[in-house]
């Protein structure tokens, strides 16, 4: 096209009667020209922004609901009552009417101490009695008369309460000769034997009430104003057992060391077939508080600074977090609270998102299966 424009300038009237130079100058014009409406056309596109797809969410709308909250503790199982068995007399075991591991009712004989002279000082003691009482009232008639000093009277007086009162002690030994049981109950240790001889005061043996079984725990300071008397807890046992304690204590003064109360619970145990000494899982009721239900612990993740919570998505679908506290477990859910009172959980596909970022909800409780804005 150059030459074509080179030949028609040169042998035009115009062309014959320039330079060479001349032409030069005009071709590189045109080509600047040309150079720079390429230029001009191209600043004129459009460039085109691709929007991301938005990721897409179930979510629940969940209320609040007032709730009964627990904590969970462990304990052991303990006898209501444990005792142990003292012989208040001293002498020769004669009879064991029971054996260790019996259940025995209360005032049923378990031994008896050999009587030997008991019976004769008995005697005694009544014919003592029994002159101190005659003497004793023949002064009162004669103190009447003045027949008698009151010094006279005051020593018959003395003679007479002294030999009623070895009387009494001599019954009361006789009495102590049965060991007894001091209330229903099972006779846990009993180690003496037929013929051996026994101190005064000497344990023989641990006598404990099983039935209500207590069972002992330690609860945290923090709950301490939260707890009252009087409330059932559900308990399981290490034998598999579940039953119902009623919270009957609880302690008024901290451990030192752990900073714990101590607390005790009662169940019934007719049977006998809860023992001493067992692992007790206790879930203890404590005050009312608003919580939401969760039906999926799936739905629980972690926060930027570590903290359990759950994404939520506002009226904009934008995500949020919020960190929670697991108020109580049950087998369809978890009850948390720190939840606004009405609020969109996502429950799947949350793992997907960060907070901040807008999503495509998919309600799954509600009329309304899909809402984009």
């Amino acid at each position: 096209m150059i030459n074509q424009l080179k030949y028609r300038y040169v042998n035009s009237k115009f062309g014959k009667q320039k330079s060479s130079y001349q032409f030069l100058w005009i071709i590189l014009i045109l080509i600047v020209v040309w150079f720079l409406y390429g230029l001009a056309f191209n600043t004129k596109k459009v460039d085109v922004v691709v929007q991301p797809e938005l990721v897409k969410v179930d979510v629940e709308k969940l209320s609040q609901r007032n709730v009964v909250s627990d904590i969970l503790v462990f304990g052991h199982t303990e006898a209501s009552e444990k005792v142990n068995l003292k012989v208040r007399t001293a002498g020769i075991v004669e009879t064991i009417f029971r054996k260790k591991g019996e259940y025995v009712k209360k005032g049923d004989v378990i031994l008896t101490i050999k009587m030997e002279d008991r019976i004769a000082k008995l005697a005694a003691a009544q014919a003592a009695k029994d002159k101190a009482e005659i003497e004793y009232n023949t002064a009162v008639s004669l103190l009447e008369q003045g027949l008698i000093s009151k010094v006279e009277f005051v020593a018959n007086e003395a003679n007479y309460r002294s030999a009623t009162a070895t009387l009494q002690q001599m019954s009361l030994d006789i009495g102590y000769a049965s060991l007894r049981a001091p209330f229903d109950g099972v006779i846990n240790e009993l180690n003496v034997e037929k013929g051996s001889y026994v101190s005064k005061e000497s344990t023989v043996g641990v006598f404990l009430n099983l039935n209500p079984i207590k069972i002992s725990a330690q609860l945290p300071e923090k709950y301490i104003n939260r707890v009252k008397k009087g409330v059932v807890a559900k308990v399981e046992l290490s034998n598999k057992m579940v039953v119902d304690g009623l919270l009957t204590y609880v302690a008024s003064i901290a451990n030192t060391s752990t900073r714990t109360f101590g607390i005790e619970l009662e169940a019934p145990n007719k049977n006998e077939k809860i023992v001493e000494g067992l692992t007790a899982e206790i879930k203890l009721p404590l005050d009312t508080v608003p919580a939401i239900k969760l039906k999926a612990s799936s739905c629980l993740t972690f926060g930027d600074d570590g903290s359990v919570g759950v994404k939520t998505i506002n009226d904009d679908n934008v995500v949020g977090f919020y960190p929670i506290d697991i108020i109580k477990e049950e087998e369809d859910g978890l009850w948390v609270s720190g939840l606004p009172e009405q609020v969109n959980v996502i429950v799947a596909g949350g793992e997907f998102v960060k907070s901040g970022e807008k999503v495509i909800p998919h309600f799954v409780n509600d009329v309304k299966k899909l809402e984009t804005k």
